[in-house]
């Protein structure tokens, strides 16, 4: 259960023991049961349910493998350290982040503008004219244009660099062994 596996190399077996589930399920409902007129696919009933016992004893085996390779692949994903610019990260981390959290941010830098000012300032023309020798309303800005711009860089550096290491990182990264449930590097 603990041989060794580049993380790529999990992650593809736990797509085959999904898929090995899967079928054996189709099976298991195929030779659950018969017609009465029809003689059962194995022979006897004897050999029937003994076939239908051994698929779904297959099914409980495969779900013991899943868990214990789906924990190192996620222990792998903790314990893994890499660096990017000054962040240190982990390979959690950059998922998380390729995931929807990094683009939650891109979008947060992208909120900083004056379309909500400008929406008012269109909708009050007709009402909230300025009188003469005043200046008309104008949106105002309540953060830095410069910081705004940088931050925004920062993050889509940041996605562009997750996206370009990750499929290095997986294809040479070994899975953790794990020992008592506790991860050994390995």
């Amino acid at each position: 259960m603990n041989e060794k596996l580049a993380l790529i190399e999990g992650m593809k077996k736990l797509k085959i023991y999904e898929k090995h589930i899967a079928r054996n399920t189709d099976r298991i409902q195929q030779y659950a049961s018969a017609p009465s007129n029809e003689k059962p696919t194995f022979g006897d009933e004897k050999e029937q349910k003994k076939q239908v016992n051994e698929l779904i004893q297959a099914n409980q085996d495969l779900v013991t493998e899943y868990l214990h390779l789906k924990k190192r692949v996620d222990m792998t994903n903790l314990v893994t350290k890499v660096s990017i610019g000054k962040r240190q990260l982990t390979l959690g981390d950059l998922l998380i982040l390729r995931r929807g959290l990094g683009k939650a941010m891109e979008k947060t830098f992208n909120a900083l503008n004056t379309k909500y000012a400008e929406s008012r300032l269109q909708s009050m023309r007709g009402y909230a004219a300025p009188q003469a020798g005043e200046k008309s309303p104008h949106p105002v800005r309540f953060y830095d244009e410069t910081e705004k711009f940088e931050s925004l860089q920062d993050w889509q550096g940041l996605l562009d660099e997750i996206e370009t290491r990750l499929e290095v990182i997986n294809a040479t990264t070994d899975l953790v062994t794990l020992t008592e449930g506790k991860p050994l590097e390995g």
